[in-house]
């Protein structure tokens, strides 16, 4: 998240607020939606596409 190029298009706080709303460290769901997406990475169109890094902050 520290790269403005992360989710530009995403609101920082939307993000901080949502993870609190579900009770969730960010950095945590944040993997877990990584992970859960690269299982239908073909689907979503984002086959050989790799993330930055997985570490928020």
């Amino acid at each position: 998240m520290k790269s403005k190029g992360f989710a530009a298009g995403v609101n920082r706080e939307d993000l901080f607020k949502g993870a609190e709303e579900l009770g969730v460290d960010l950095d945590e769901h944040i993997a877990f939606v990584i992970q859960a997406m690269s299982s239908i990475a073909d689907t979503l169109g984002l086959a050989g596409v790799q993330p930055e890094s997985t570490t928020v902050g």
